[in-house]
């Protein structure tokens, strides 16, 4: 696999691999990622809010896995074996998994964007109450999935 270095306006070469960490860890796209406008706030968040040492082991765990895989299969193989299986690592993958879907990190948004862009709001074909309406006339369409 390849790291994604087409990243706009950060030179940080642990950014890419965030990012594309984040990619196979939550199952969407750099675009999909990129398009919420929380990718550079959440990097820089994390690195603000937990000891630099241990979000760059991660990162770096990340970095040699990436790498090294040459297929999507290899890669969730050795993200599962490498890091979802090791404590060092496993706790800042749940927690850059919820930061991502929810918006939140140790239980408290990072901003108003976080709770609006959460990731979960598309994979529930939904959109966060209060925040972002899903526009006129919506309630004449039926829902997603729907039985009825």
């Amino acid at each position: 696999m390849i790291i994604n270095k087409k990243i706009l306006n950060v030179d940080d070469y642990y950014y890419a691999v965030f990012v594309t960490i984040s990619e196979s860890l939550t199952g969407f796209t750099l675009n999909e990622l990129q398009s919420t406008g929380l990718a550079e706030i959440y990097y820089r968040y994390i690195l603000d809010h937990i000891e630099a040492a241990t979000f760059t082991e991660f990162l770096n765990v990340s970095k040699d896995i990436i790498e090294n895989s040459l297929t999507q299969e290899q890669l969730t193989h050795a993200i599962s074996a490498e890091i979802l299986s090791k404590p060092s690592t496993l706790g800042i993958a749940q927690s850059v998994i919820t930061l991502w879907y929810l918006g939140t990190w140790e239980g408290a948004y990072v901003n108003d964007l976080s709770y609006k862009e959460g990731l979960v709001w598309n994979v529930m074909h939904a959109h966060p109450p209060g925040a972002k309406q899903p526009g006129f006339k919506s309630w004449s369409v039926k829902p997603v999935n729907s039985n009825s």
